[in-house]
């Protein structure tokens, strides 16, 4: 995943999802940091709102069908990321 802002661009690997207490907490490494990405009620609902409604969301999510069914070796790229 990379991450894109005005103090730059950043990798960020995610290693693993947990629910802590309310939130919703995505746990990764963004280069050499360990890092987490909190989620609370609200931002969870609205992610779930933003995909449902977004015909684009799940076109894509329909290609990845293949990948979810036979896998694919880690570190290989898919022409949807290319």
């Amino acid at each position: 995943m990379k991450i894109e802002s005005a103090a730059g661009e950043f990798e960020f690997q995610i290693e693993s999802l947990k629910v802590t207490g309310t939130d919703v907490v995505v746990v990764g490494k963004m280069g050499v940091w360990e890092a987490e990405i909190s989620m609370d009620r609200d931002d969870v609902l609205k992610l779930l709102r933003l995909t449902a409604g977004n015909p684009s969301f799940w076109r894509f999510s329909l290609k990845l069908l293949p990948y979810a069914v036979f896998g694919r070796k880690r570190g290989q790229r898919s022409e949807m990321n290319e």
